[in-house]
Formats: C-alpha cells, sequence, structure tokens
C-alpha cells in the first residue's frame, strides 16, 4: 500500500494525462488476483470507493477523481502464458501492448490486433473493444476473447474471484463475457486475466509508408482532394474479404503550426502483395502535390521515417517503430467513427479548424493538436453490430481528435480548439450515427458528450444495463461515464 508519507506517493498518484493529478487515502500495487480480492474487500468494508489503473491511459478522470478512495495499481500484473490444458492464452490485466507482441510473438508465434501505443494497458484496452494495426486483416482484440478473471463484489458486500467464459452453461456468466466485449472499463470489477483463443498468426514482413505534405502547399482544394482521396479509397476497400485487408494507415491532419507545418500519413502493409502499399499512397497523393519525407513527430506517434518509398522491415520491429506513446502530457481527445467518405462540410470544418484557426490566432497555434484518421474496416465488420458490446461493425474509418500542452495556463485555449472543431464536424449532439457516422469510441471517453451512452453503445446498452445490475449489484465500481445499472 502506498500512501501520503511513502517517496513514491507523487508517482503513483499520476497517469500519462498530467491534467489529473489524485488524492486517495492509498494507491495499491498489486501482484496477485489474491491481493486484488483482499485490496477490494478492505476497500468495501471501509466503504472506500475504488478505481482501477493498468497501463495509466484513461483519457478523463475516471481513475485520478477518488478522493480518499483507493486505486488499485495492476502494473506489476503482466505475466502472459499459454495454458497447457485449454490451449488458451492468458494476458493479466496489468500487461501493456509492448508486453502482449513480444510474449505472444517469441514464444508462440501469434498475436492479437492491438494498439500502436505500446505503454497502454490491457486492462482499458482489451475491456474498450482494442483495434490496432492488424484488425483490418483480423478484426478487434475483443473478436478472440474467450474468458476473463473478474474480481467483483456480491449483493452481500463480499469481494469474490469469477470466470467467465463464452461457452459457459450459464447465462448471466455469458452476459458477464458479452459484457466485457468491449464495454469498457471500471465497470463490473477489475480484470485480473484475460483469456484468447486461437489468436491469428503472427506476420513475418511488413512494409512502411510515410507520406507527408507541407500545409504551405495544401489550399484548400488540394486539402479537399488529399481528404477526397484517403476516404474515397477506404470507402472503396474496407469490404470482408479486401485485398486490401493487410493494409493499415493512419493520417495525421496537424494543426498548421510549428516548423515545419505538414500532414503526414503512415501506412503500414502486411500481406503477400506489398505493392499495394504504393498503390495505396499514390492514390491518396493524386492530385495533392508531391510529398515530402515527415519531419516532425505527430502527436504521441514519434518520427517513423525520413524517406518516402515504402520499406520493409521484419513485423516485429516494424510494430516497434509504430509503437509509439510520447511524453507524459496534459491533453483532451474525442472520437467518432465513419461509415463513409468526409462530406463537403466536414473538409470544410477541418479546413477551418486546421489551417485558418492558427493563422489568425497565431499565439494559440499548437504544433501537437491534430486530427488522426485512421484506416477501419475489413475483418472488423465480418462480426454482428450485438455479438460483443462493441457495436461499431459498418465503419471504415476511425477518428481521434487530439491536443497536447505542458502549460496548465493552456488549458482553456487547448479545450477551446478541440471543441470547436468537433461542433464544427458534428454539431452540438456529436457523431449521431446516420448514413455518414456511427457514434464514438468508448476507449477515447470524453466527459463533453451529452448523450454517451448511446454515441459509445448504440442498442448494446440496454443490456449493458442489465449486466450491470447483476454482476455490480452494489455499484461498487463506477466512475463518471461507467455503465448505470438497469
Amino acid at each position: 500500500m502506498i500512501g501520503r508519507e511513502d517517496p513514491r506517493w507523487n508517482t503513483l498518484r499520476r497517469g500519462f494525462n498530467l491534467r489529473w493529478v489524485a488524492d486517495p487515502d492509498r494507491v495499491a500495487v498489486c501482484s496477485s488476483a489474491d491481493g486484488v480480492v483482499a485490496t477490494v474487500q478492505r476497500a468495501v468494508d471501509e466503504g472506500r470507493r475504488i478505481t482501477v489503473r493498468s497501463g495509466g491511459h484513461c483519457y478523463e478522470d475516471f481513475v485520478c477523481d477518488n478522493q480518499d478512495g483507493v486505486i488499485v495499481d495492476m502494473a506489476l500484473m503482466n505475466g502472459a502464458w499459454r495454458d497447457p490444458n485449454s490451449g488458451l492464452y492468458c494476458m493479466e490485466g496489468g500487461c501493456t501492448n509492448w508486453d502482449l507482441y513480444v510474449r505472444l510473438y517469441k514464444e508462440f508465434g501469434v498475436t492479437l490486433p492491438a494498439g500502436s501505443c505500446y505503454s497502454v494497458g490491457a486492462g482499458g484496452h482489451f475491456t474498450g473493444g482494442g483495434y490496432g494495426l492488424l484488425s483490418r486483416r483480423d478484426g478487434l482484440t475483443v473478436d478472440y476473447l474467450h474468458a476473463v478473471e473478474v474480481v467483483r463484489v456480491n449483493s452481500e458486500g463480499r469481494a469474490e474471484l469469477v470466470t467467465v467464459a463464452r461457452d459457459s452453461s450459464d447465462p448471466g456468466e455469458r452476459e458477464m463475457l458479452w459484457a466485457h466485449l468491449g464495454g469498457g472499463g471500471g465497470n463490473f470489477g477489475i480484470v485480473t486475466k484475460f483469456f484468447f483463443a486461437d489468436p491469428p498468426e503472427a506476420p513475418s514482413d511488413a512494409w512502411i509508408l510515410n507520406l507527408a505534405w507541407p500545409w504551405k502547399g495544401l489550399d484548400p482544394d488540394r486539402f479537399r482532394r488529399l481528404l477526397e482521396n484517403y476516404g474515397g479509397f477506404l470507402e472503396a476497400n474496407s469490404d470482408v474479404g479486401s485485398e486490401y485487408s493487410g493494409l493499415f494507415s493512419l493520417l495525421h491532419l496537424n494543426q498548421n503550426a510549428g516548423d515545419p507545418a505538414q500532414v503526414v500519413m503512415t501506412a503500414q502493409y502486411v500481406g503477400p502483395r506489398p505493392e499495394l502499399l504504393a498503390e495505396f499512397g499514390a492514390h491518396v497523393g493524386d492530385g495533392v502535390g508531391a510529398p515530402e519525407p515527415q519531419k516532425r513527430p505527430c502527436g504521441y506517434h514519434h518520427l517513423v521515417a525520413q524517406g518516402t518509398e515504402p520499406e520493409w522491415m521484419p513485423w516485429l520491429y516494424a510494430t516497434q517503430t509504430l509503437n509509439g506513446s510520447g511524453p507524459n502530457r496534459r491533453g483532451k481527445y474525442k472520437s467518432s467513427y465513419m461509415k463513409r467518405g468526409f462530406p463537403g462540410h466536414q473538409i470544410d470544418a477541418l479546413y477551418e479548424w486546421l489551417h485558418e484557426y492558427p493563422l489568425r490566432h497565431p499565439k494559440l497555434a499548437n504544433p501537437n493538436a491534430l486530427v488522426q484518421v485512421d484506416s477501419y474496416g475489413c475483418q472488423v465488420n465480418a462480426v454482428a453490430s450485438d455479438e460483443c458490446a462493441i457495436p461499431q461493425r459498418s465503419s471504415i474509418m476511425k477518428l481521434q481528435f487530439q491536443t497536447y500542452w505542458t502549460d496548465p495556463a493552456q488549458d482553456d485555449d487547448n479545450l477551446a480548439w478541440i471543441r470547436g472543431v468537433y461542433e464544427g464536424m458534428y454539431g452540438a449532439a456529436g457523431p449521431r450515427p446516420d448514413e455518414v457516422m456511427d457514434g464514438a469510441y468508448v476507449n477515447y471517453p470524453d466527459v463533453d458528450l451529452d448523450d454517451w451512452q448511446y454515441l459509445y453503445y448504440l442498442e448494446n446498452y440496454p443490456r449493458l444495463r442489465r449486466a450491470k445490475r447483476l454482476w455490480d449489484p452494489l455499484e461498487v465500481f463506477h466512475h463518471a461515464q461507467s455503465i448505470e445499472p438497469a
């Protein structure tokens, strides 16, 4: 137990987002499932609120907002192995993405379609669905999740360790597992182990393409052409079984700020036809102008490559190259899913807030503010929207709005910018599902959303509420956007 007098206190009461500094009664650094059970029971007996930290990357104040409570830190529970009896692959709740990639690849030659930020923890990433650079080929992380071991609190106030699986004979247990297939972290209990069945074989090779276009060459017409090319390609090539399923791309629409100011696209291809990567780059850049090498990092991704030609790497090396985290800073984030390419009014809003805003307000310009547009679809969309708790199974792009800064005096300016670009694209109601949009991503939580229940979970929310009532009847586990019991 780490208390206020411990020299580790000032470190362990912080996570990745330095906007949030906790003041709990203690931080419990657990190393076993039994330790988690004992920690939870003591907190319940004392009437203290419990929040959970896996990798510490929660975007909002869901972990740190726990005055005089208990933060359960899972970082030491980072083991990974294959069970010799069941054949299932087990990852403990404190594993990071990098733990996952290294252990599964080096020991077993398999992998999971998980995130591109190496230090993100399994406890949050997996329970929110999980996706990454192999998702168009292999789907979401939870598509392979077979069972979870969870510390929950029953109706009598007793902490207990339970394991629930897809093939359980008990309907309530099956509901608990379903809820963990994208129902968000911190809702039902503390996951101490994740069990995966039949993970995909890891690629041997990967090819990376990195292209940048200077803002000084992007007038409104060329910017529109870039976004229409990018969105149009993904709209045409994101069906299940597409020959481009081995392609994953990240378009970083950085603010026109700093030197140099660039828009950067990074893409990875794994599969038998690496020439498709160059074809994709040529299509996106058609009519936009000659690309140049990337010259500065984008968001939490570091500088990936300094050329404009596809580069071969062993897949694990490519994964390491693309795995950025960025320094611990202050940050704000928003998200959306898209089923089709960008409508004209959204392109106009992006140009306004990315290009014109920094010119009109040079003192507020931020080279670390961007909209990142990830490719999506293909195998992700092979699963029905109600088969897992995460319902967005018709999208071709996933957007993450990001802004980073270090000075607390700049909070209001950065919040105003990100709220402005988001409302400019979607209006006050946010990315309501229609023929183009498909809600928001629970793992990029945003407390500004009024109707977050629907935007995150769509028609799956009532079922999640029933699971909450069944498995956390005393509502021990809760935060600002946790599942509300039915």
